[in-house]
Order: structure tokens, then C-alpha cells, then sequence
């Protein structure tokens, strides 16, 4: 689990039970901040800002930093090493709690990117979080726990396809930038890490139709129990308010055997059934 700030201060004790790992080599920084190439006058939306690793650098290229710290401890320390900086907003807040939506509309016009080191043991939970309004985002360049970074990238019908693959890959193109070695963190993390970009989709008419907790009840439950086939698995999207019937009628009109494991199905073959199922409740 990691969180890259700047070397800790003599009375900061990083918490690992918080994810606070602490990214000292400088080359990683470097490159992160090449990879996010940050442009003078933007607005960028910083998760977990620790100490200004990178907060630092993205100011001093001239990009407004809205930056989220949820370490009081650690925020507090933040404030007074960015007085400096006019351009940079510090909110000492949650991000599993934050209204993304409100956030992002008080610092339009137009849409933001995303950048940031998510704490591993929630990082999950604050993708969801954003892809919730990914119509508020162009772009997104977050490091994850490389496991994480290979079940977001990974192929239908691979071990790693799952739940938070689809949701991710229908939102964006997901691509893995560079991993990075866990001596590059202190203290030591017992995983590598990697950097991500998820370039956001456009959320065309067909899209904006269906119901985004629809879409991933019905993925999640189609995917309960992966060796399973579909058939077996549509009793599991009961709390998701899809009946048998609709959902056999679905994949009736898409030509998809109900035989078939789930973890077969390409993204879009998940979204046209959402999108037949949400026309027939």
C-alpha cells in the first residue's frame, strides 16, 4: 500500500494501517509527473497528497492543484509548506466522503483530471467513487497495487476479469503506464506498485440511459460465482431488481447462451444488457 509524499518529517510516523507509504525516489516522482504533464492554467483533482510530493512539482508548473488529504495530521503539515503556492486548494477531507460532482462543478468549466496515490486498502471504493461521474473527468492517472492495476486492465475469460474490470473499462480505456518497485517507498511496501491512465469515455444517449447501479448489480451478480455459468448466476441479481425472466429475455435477443460463464462476456455484451434490461423494468 502506498501513498508517495515527500520524506517524512522528523516527528511523522507513517501509519501502515492508513496505507502510508512514502515514495522517496525522486526518479519515480519525475517520471509520474512527466506521465501526468501537467499544463499551466489547468485544474487538476489530487487524492491523497501526503506530504506534496506531487503537489509540489504540478504547482510549480503552473497547474491549479485541488488536493485531498485525508490525514489531518498530515494535511496540516501540507498547509504551512504550501503558502507559497497560490494555486493550490488543500481539502482535509475523505474521498470515500467528498461529493466528486459538487467538486468538480465548483472548479469548471469543463471537465477535470484526476491524479493521485490512492491508499491501497481503499483504493477500489474511490475508483468506484469516480467513475460514478466520470462525465466530470477527461482523464484519470492514479497509482494501484499491481494485482489491482492487472484485474483492471485484464481480457474476458482471463483469472483477473472480474466486477471491477467491467465497471472500469466501460468508463474508460485503461492502460498500465510503468510499475514501481517497492525499495522505491518507505517504509517498504510488500507489493509493487503501478501507475494507471483511464481516458475517459464519452457517455453518449445509450449510456445516459441506463442506470449506473443497474448496470453493476447486474454485472455483479452475473459474476458471483465465476466457474458458474449465467444461468446459474441470475438468481444473484435479486438486489439489483432484475427479474429471471427479463434478464433470460435479454440475453435471448443479444444470442447469448445462458450456458456460458459470465467471465466470458466482453464489456459492451454487459452494457447492451443493461441496457435491454433497464428498458423492460
Amino acid at each position: 500500500m502506498s501513498r508517495a509524499t515527500r520524506a517524512t518529517s522528523p516527528g511523522f510516523h507513517p501509519t501502515r494501517s492508513k496505507g502510508q507509504c512514502f515514495l522517496k525516489d525522486e526518479r519515480y516522482v519525475e517520471r509520474i509527473v512527466q506521465a501526468i504533464a501537467p499544463r499551466p492554467g489547468e485544474t487538476l483533482l489530487e487524492i491523497g497528497a501526503g506530504q506534496g510530493q506531487l503537489t509540489l512539482p504540478l504547482a510549480r508548473a503552473g497547474a491549479t492543484v485541488v488536493a485531498i488529504e485525508s490525514d489531518r495530521r498530515l494535511a496540516e503539515e501540507l498547509r504551512g509548506t504550501l503558502q507559497a503556492f497560490a494555486g493550490v486548494e488543500l481539502l482535509a477531507a475523505d474521498a470515500l466522503r467528498v461529493d466528486f460532482r459538487d467538486l468538480a462543478h465548483a472548479h469548471g468549466p469543463g471537465k477535470l483530471r484526476v491524479v493521485g496515490n490512492l491508499p491501497y486498502s481503499v483504493a477500489a471504493p474511490i475508483l468506484l467513487r469516480l467513475l460514478n461521474v466520470r462525465e466530470c473527468w477527461s482523464e484519470l492517472t492514479l497509482m494501484f497495487q499491481s494485482e489491482v492495476a492487472e484485474r483492471l486492465t485484464a481480457k474476458p475469460g482471463t483469472k483477473a476479469y472480474g466486477f471491477l474490470t467491467v465497471v472500469a473499462q466501460r468508463a474508460a480505456r485503461v492502460s498500465i503506464l510503468f510499475r514501481i518497485p517497492p525499495d522505491a517507498f518507505r517504509p517498504r511496501p510488500r507489493v509493487v506498485s503501478a501507475l494507471l491512465r483511464f481516458e475517459m469515455r464519452e457517455v453518449d444517449s445509450r449510456d445516459a440511459a441506463v442506470d449506473e447501479k443497474l448496470f453493476r448489480g447486474l454485472v455483479r451478480g452475473l459474476l458471483a460465482h465465476r466457474r458458474k455459468t449465467i444461468g446459474n448466476n441470475i438468481k444473484h441479481l435479486e438486489p439489483s431488481g432484475l427479474s429471471r425472466e427479463a434478464t433470460l429475455g435479454a440475453l435471448e435477443t443479444l444470442g447469448i447462451d445462458p450456458a456460458r460463464r459470465a467471465e466470458t462476456l466482453g464489456v459492451e455484451e454487459f452494457a447492451e444488457l443493461s441496457r435491454i434490461c433497464a428498458g423492460v423494468l
